[in-house]
């Protein structure tokens, strides 16, 4: 499918660097592509889209081109605030371009987001785009979205309420929490998450501890009670969702825990 991404009459997208007055509209492919990562069948995602189609591009964010701040257009942008965690990611793989985008939480009444060609300064005027994929759409069961593999699937359950599904794949080395009341999905960053495991697991030898690195390989060592443990220690300290009472699955024991807990009556 060719795309083209002219949004202004007579030059490119503002969002290919060129200087833009502020307060201004979402050009077409802009609002197209962060409705795209808000799927409107998951309620937890609508609040958002009604930003996207009510508010004004106010300012840019710190980190340079394609970077901007969406409000209320008589708002003045916040560029100084710590940056929101990620509410949705996803990326367009087109034949000139590799195209990131990324939407970040609410802070403040504002939005930012992040639309950037990863091969080069530019996204291109004209593309053909291959392939799409976001983590917004994922559901359990279904493969991971980057290489259609499936992910290793731990649920989480609550005592009140829907379950909450980590999702970790190993290939492509991302972990996620799908909340199923809201159908949000959240990107867990692994080194934070990591060292929570390190920590419930009592892990201080610092070649473990410290290389959040080898969590993927080493994800086999650890059973879904520990993965879960491990989340709701992280999530206390960096709230994604909402979990409430959370009720831990049991650990299977081995035949040699069977025979140890006999001596040791």
């Amino acid at each position: 499918m060719d795309v083209s991404v002219m949004a202004q009459e007579g030059g490119r997208s503002p969002h290919n660097g060129q200087q833009a007055l502020f307060p201004r509209a979402l050009t077409p492919f802009e609002r197209a592509t962060l409705l795209w990562l808000l799927p409107e069948d998951k309620p937890g995602y609508n609040e958002y889209r009604k930003y996207i189609s009510m508010w004004k591009v106010v300012g840019e964010g710190r980190r340079g081109s394609g970077n901007y701040i969406l409000a209320e257009p008589s708002t003045i942008a916040d560029a100084e605030s710590p940056l929101p965690q990620v509410l949705a990611y996803g990326m367009i793989e087109a034949d000139r371009a590799d195209i990131s985008v990324t939407l970040r939480e609410l802070l403040e009444n504002q939005l930012e987001f992040e639309i950037v060609n990863v091969k080069g300064e530019t996204i291109p005027e004209h593309f053909t785009e291959k392939r799409r994929w976001n983590f917004s759409l994922w559901t359990p069961k279904q493969p991971c979205p980057i290489c259609c593999r499936p992910p290793r699937e731990v649920t989480i359950r609550r005592e009140i309420g829907s379950d909450a599904t980590l999702a970790v794949c190993v290939s492509d080395r991302r972990l996620w929490i799908c909340d199923a009341r809201d159908g949000v999905n959240h990107l867990i960053p692994v080194t934070n998450f990591h060292n929570a495991l390190m920590l419930y697991k009592n892990i201080r030898d610092p070649e473990r501890a410290l290389a959040a690195d080898n969590f993927f390989k080493d994800l086999h060592m650890f059973s879904d009670p520990d993965l879960t443990a491990a989340f709701v220690h992280y999530n206390k300290l960096r709230k994604k969702v909402d979990l409430g009472t959370v009720l831990f699955p049991k650990t299977k024991i081995t035949l040699l825990e069977r025979v140890a807990s006999l001596f040791r009556k």
